[in-house]
């Protein structure tokens, strides 16, 4: 299985037992899933908060994660400042930056 595949169906899984609701994740071949990583008082994910909201209603798939909360995928993925992105496309992470403004510019450049 991919590892998209695979850490979006941890996803759908600890929400799912963590009482948040249920959460569908397809993730395309070639269009870019960004892994957005935050926690509860994070100023940076505050600030970014509303730029990440924008990029959903383009049309982006964004899988929030709470570090907090999910901290299987906060080790997997070994998280140790927030807010981080990854933008990952074909199983394969092609940035990983606490910088939305460099998401935005690979995003621009596909």
């Amino acid at each position: 299985m991919s590892r998209v595949l695979l850490a979006s169906l941890c996803v759908v899984t600890s929400l799912l037992f963590s009482g948040c609701g249920s959460v569908f994740v397809t993730p395309s071949v070639s269009h870019p899933t960004i892994f957005a990583f935050s926690m509860p008082g994070c100023s940076g994910c505050i600030r970014d908060k509303s730029r990440v909201d924008q990029l959903e209603r383009s049309g982006y798939t964004i899988i929030r994660i709470n570090i907090m909360t999910q901290p299987t995928l906060r080790n997997r993925y070994q998280v140790t400042v927030v807010p981080l992105y990854l933008v990952v496309v074909n199983d394969d992470v092609i940035l990983r930056t606490n910088d939305l403004d460099l998401v935005m510019l690979q995003l621009e450049g596909r």
